[in-house]
Formats: structure tokens, C-alpha cells, sequence
């Protein structure tokens, strides 16, 4: 074969690679599995939801972006070669193993330095085995759902407040959000008034575990969104369906209820132990009293 026809060969092979990605939306239209669901929740924006745990991938023009990678499970980075074929980012709000538990199946992970510590400990192998047992046998997932390939020995790279990571045609930023944890993150989508929210933000807020900042300093992260409220119009959080953005000011009065004694609060009991709960408006705050 002579040059041109190498160069020809070559050519075609580019225009395959390009037409199966421009064929992803039918396929992320279709590709729904025993553990995990696919949804556009916004334009290329998409919802992988397992068990109520919420992973979202954004397709830019040049890269793409995982938010979050679950419990660890199943075989999420298959999935996502699937649904994309552009460079990957992978970035964690938080190091809950809901939100960090498949981080072994990526090279790179981006999260908040104060969290990684604890998505650490959720990382080691015994954990995950038991982690892939309890939920095969509790909820009949399928073997071929389980991730089978070899991990990798995941590098962790700090993030902090401001920093961008440019998809071509979208700028996805870094807002530091303590109050979950202390290095819970959110990420805002600049040109598309997204708020991807993690478990700062949503109908239920969970502030009493032994990784939570105290209350005021949750009200501190609160009264900083509030300011940029301009600048997102919905949030995506980790659990449930978007959110109006508004919702953040019944975070604060609830917050402040709390703080100044006027909340009827009641108890909360939780799987991971007993704390108190505040109703304001649509939403709930479950807080530890010795940690305000």
C-alpha cells in the first residue's frame, strides 16, 4: 500500500472512532443495567443512578467529567467507556464510600484534600469485597455487573476553592462546602447554571456524622452559596432528583432555627446512630446537639 492509501486507512479509522461517539446519545438512551439506570437529567448531562446513589457525567466538547463514582461495587468505569469516548476527569464531592467507594477503578481522582483520608479508608480491598458480597446477595445483582477488572493504585489529587476544569465548551468550578464533611465540595457549571450539590445540598442534610464540621460553620458554607444564588438556577444532588436552587435559603433559616433554639427538634434515628432532626420549609437538617 502506498502513502496515500495508508493515509486513506487512516482517515477511515478516525471517522469510525468519530461516528461512535456521535452515536453515545442512543446508546446512553439504552444502556440501562441490573445496577445502575441512566437519565439526561440536563442537556449532556447524565444521571447514573444505583440504589439511590447519584453519579452524573457531563459530556464536553473536548473531555468529560464524572462526578462522584459510587459505591465500588460494580463495574462503573466500563459503563462510562461506554456512554463517552472523550478524555475522562474524575472528581469526588466528598470520601463517603457512597461517593468515592469506585475511585480504584479510575487512574485519577480529584476531591478535597480534608476528605482524603476518608475515602482511604474505604478503599482497601477487604472492604470492597465485603462491600460487592452484602449487596449481591441483598439485591440479586447480576455477576456480570461486578467490577472485574484489576485496580488501579489510584492517584489522589488535591482540589480547592475556584479551581476550573475547562470541557472545551463548558467550565465546571470548584466551591469548598464544609458542613457533610469538612472537604465536601460542590462544583458549578458555569455556562449551564448547574449546581452539582453532593450531600450539601438537598432535602435531607445529614450534619451530625463524625466527619461534619460543627453547625456554624455549615451556616458559614450556606450564607456563601446563598451570595452566588445568581449563578445556578438547579441543583443535582447525590440522592434524589434536582433541586430549585431557592431550596438554599431553607437550608439557612432551618440552620438558624437550630442555632438559636426556636427548632422543635426531634430525634433521628440512623443506621449509623442517633442525632436529632429540624424540619424547616422542604427541607431537613439531622445534626449532632454537641456539635453546633
Amino acid at each position: 500500500m502506498n502513502l496515500k492509501g495508508h493515509f486513506l486507512l487512516a482517515l477511515a479509522s478516525i471517522q469510525v472512532v468519530s461516528l461512535a461517539c456521535l452515536s453515545n446519545p442512543n446508546l446512553k438512551a439504552q444502556t440501562d443495567t441490573k445496577w445502575y439506570s441512566l437519565k439526561e437529567v440536563s442537556k449532556k448531562v447524565w444521571q447514573i443512578r444505583s440504589f439511590g446513589n447519584n453519579t452524573y457525567l457531563i459530556e464536553g466538547r473536548d473531555n468529560s467529567l464524572l462526578i462522584d463514582t459510587g459505591l465500588g461495587a460494580a463495574d462503573l468505569s466500563s459503563l462510562v467507556k461506554e456512554l463517552t469516548c472523550k478524555p475522562l476527569i474524575v472528581i469526588n464531592t466528598h470520601g463517603h464510600p457512597d461517593h468515592a467507594g469506585a475511585n480504584y477503578q479510575f487512574e485519577i481522582v480529584h476531591m478535597h484534600a480534608a476528605d482524603i483520608s476518608i475515602a482511604g479508608q474505604y478503599s482497601l480491598p477487604e472492604w470492597r469485597a465485603k462491600m460487592s458480597k452484602d449487596m449481591l446477595q441483598r439485591n440479586m445483582i447480576a455477576e456480570s455487573d461486578l467490577f472485574g477488572g484489576k485496580p488501579f493504585n489510584t492517584k489522589i489529587i488535591p482540589i480547592s476553592e475556584g479551581q476550573i476544569f475547562d470541557l472545551g465548551d463548558r467550565r465546571i468550578q470548584v466551591m469548598e462546602t464544609p458542613g457533610h464533611t469538612l472537604g465536601s465540595i460542590c462544583l458549578v457549571d458555569i455556562e449551564n447554571r448547574l449546581l452539582f450539590s453532593g450531600d450539601n445540598n438537598d432535602i435531607t442534610v445529614s450534619l451530625f456524622l463524625k466527619e461534619s464540621a460543627p453547625l456554624h460553620i455549615y451556616l458559614e458554607t450556606l450564607t456563601r452559596q446563598e451570595a452566588r444564588i445568581s449563578e445556578f438556577n438547579i441543583l443535582l444532588p447525590g440522592h434524589g432528583e434536582p433541586i430549585q436552587s431557592d431550596i438554599i435559603n431553607d437550608q439557612i433559616e432551618c440552620v438558624k432555627s437550630i442555632l438559636n433554639g426556636t427548632c422543635q427538634s426531634t430525634e433521628s434515628k440512623t443506621f449509623v446512630g442517633n442525632s436529632m432532626k429540624c424540619k424547616f420549609g422542604r427541607i431537613s437538617v439531622i445534626y449532632n446537639p454537641e456539635n453546633l
